[in-house]
C-alpha cells in the first residue's frame, strides 16, 4: 500500500473528496495526509444539493483531483423506503458537482464513485460494457439509475468541454468506520454488530436475512482504496474494481460467527428483504491494465473480518 501511496502522492497534491467524512472518507483521508497529500474532505458542511454551497466548496482552492463519493443513500430496504428521496437528492447533488467541476475546476481530473446497482439487475456477472444497457433490479433501481446520471455526466462535461475524468465501481466494501446502525447497515456490519452483541450479551441465536444461499461481493476497505488510487487515471468512461470472488451470506455468517465466539444458532429468515441473489465484478480490465490484485497483496475474508471485528468491539460495542 506504501508504493501505491507514494506513487499517487506524486501525480495529485490537492485532492477533494465529496462525501469525504462518510466510511470511504474516513479511511482514505489519514493515508493520503500521510503521505503529504493536502485533502479537502467534506460532508453536511458543504450540501451538494444547493448550488451556492456547491459554488463554495469548488472555490476554495484549486485540486488536481476530485473523488466525488458524495451520495444520499442507506443499506437493506433503505433504497425501497426512499425512492423519492433519492431521485431528487442524488441527481442535484451530481448534477451539480458536474457543473461546478466544468465552471471552477476544469483543470482537475474528476473520479465518480459508481454501484453496482448501476448493472442491469439480470447479470450475474457484471462487465464494464454493460454497465446502463438493461433494466435495473427493482431493488435498487432508482438509486442504481442516479449512479448512471453521475457516470453519463462526467461522460457528457469530457466529450463537450474536454475535462478529464472516469467511474469507478466498487463491490461491497467493509471494514473499520464503517456504519454499524443496524437500520443503515450493509450486510457485513450488520452482521458484525448483531454477532459481537450477541455474543456479548449470551443470545440464543441471530436473524441473517433470507436462506443464505444469496451472495454478495465483498472488499475490505485497504484494498478497495488502493485500487481505487491504482486506477485514478484510467482513460476509459467506467472501470470495476472489486474481488472478483462470490461469498455466500451463509458462509460469510459462519465465519463471523467464529471469529466472534458466538455459541448460539442461526435463524434465516426468508421474509426479510435480500435484494439481488448474486452479482459479482468481473475485474479483468483492472487485471490486465493496473495489475489490480497481481501487485497488491489483498485481504483474506477472515483477515479483514477479523480486523472489523476488533475495531467494532473496540469503538462501537
Amino acid at each position: 500500500m506504501r508504493k501505491i501511496l507514494q506513487t499517487f502522492a506524486a501525480q495529485y497534491k490537492t485532492v477533494l473528496i465529496t462525501g469525504g467524512t462518510g466510511f470511504l472518507g474516513k479511511n482514505l483521508v489519514p493515508l493520503l495526509e500521510d503521505v503529504g497529500v493536502d485533502v479537502t474532505a467534506t460532508g453536511s458542511e458543504y450540501d451538494l444539493t444547493k448550488w451556492d454551497a456547491t459554488q463554495a466548496l469548488f472555490n476554495l482552492k484549486k485540486y488536481d483531483l476530485i473523488i466525488h463519493a458524495a451520495a444520499f443513500q442507506g443499506a437493506g430496504d433503505f433504497t425501497l423506503r426512499y425512492p423519492a428521496d433519492q431521485f431528487f437528492k442524488n441527481n442535484l447533488i451530481h448534477t451539480h458537482t458536474m457543473e461546478a467541476w466544468k465552471r471552477y475546476q476544469p483543470q482537475a481530473r474528476l473520479v465518480g464513485i459508481g454501484s453496482t446497482c448501476s448493472y442491469p439487475g439480470n447479470l450475474p456477472v457484471l462487465r464494464e460494457e454493460d454497465y446502463f444497457t438493461g433494466p435495473l433490479h427493482p431493488s435498487v433501481e432508482t438509486y442504481g439509475l442516479t449512479k448512471c446520471v453521475m457516470q453519463q455526466g462526467i461522460k457528457a462535461y469530457a466529450k463537450q468541454y474536454g475535462l478529464q475524468g472516469t467511474t469507478v465501481a466498487f463491490a461491497t466494501l467493509f471494514g473499520p468506520n464503517d456504519e454499524f446502525d443496524i437500520t443503515r447497515s450493509h450486510v457485513v456490519s450488520a452482521l458484525v454488530q448483531k454477532f459481537c452483541d450477541a455474543e456479548r450479551d449470551s443470545a440464543d441465536q441471530v436473524e441473517i436475512w433470507g436462506d443464505g444461499s444469496q451472495t454478495r461481493e465483498l472488499i475490505y476497505i485497504d484494498d478497495q482504496i488502493a485500487g481505487l488510487l491504482m486506477t485514478c487515471g484510467h482513460d476509459g468512461e467506467l472501470i470495476n474494481i472489486g474481488s472478483g470472488v462470490e461469498t455466500s451470506i451463509s458462509h460469510l455468517a459462519e465465519t463471523i460467527k467464529s471469529l466472534t465466539g458466538f455459541k448460539g444458532r442461526l435463524f434465516y429468515n426468508t421474509d426479510r428483504f435480500v435484494g439481488v441473489r448474486r452479482k459479482v465484478l468481473d475485474i479483468s480490465r483492472a487485471k490486465e491494465k493496473y495489475g489490480w490484485t497481481i501487485d497488491n497483496k489483498m485481504h483474506t475474508l477472515e483477515e479483514a473480518l477479523r480486523k472489523t471485528i476488533d475495531w467494532y468491539r473496540e469503538n462501537e460495542q
